[in-house]
């Protein structure tokens, strides 16, 4: 599918998640500067919205029981290690954002 619009630059708050819905995807979207990084939106442990957090250390944080998920990778840091959500490239051009669906 490779990358998509999603909005601009400006329509993602510093510091602070955001959802973003293509398709049947649940995308949480979290802007640090210029960079944009987006992730699966949902905790695999218990379903929990990871949008909602704000980022800490380069990682979500899940509000329902506390697991981290690395913004850049995906990795559960703390929770279940086996655990990760799904990362998806992102990256901003004339001010757009765009992410890659793969």
């Amino acid at each position: 599918m490779g990358y998509v619009s999603i909005g601009k630059l400006e329509d993602f708050t510093e510091g602070k998640g955001s959802e973003v819905l293509i398709g049947a995807r649940r995308i949480a979207v979290f802007r640090s500067g210029n960079t944009i990084r987006a992730i699966k939106n949902i905790c695999p442990h218990e379903g929990d919205l990871l949008h909602l957090c704000a980022p800490k250390d380069g990682a979500a944080v899940c509000l329902g029981h506390g697991w981290r998920f690395s913004l850049e990778t995906g990795a559960c840091l703390k929770g279940s290690p086996e655990s990760r959500v799904a990362v998806y490239p992102a990256r901003v051009t004339s001010g757009e954002v765009e992410i890659d669906l793969g």
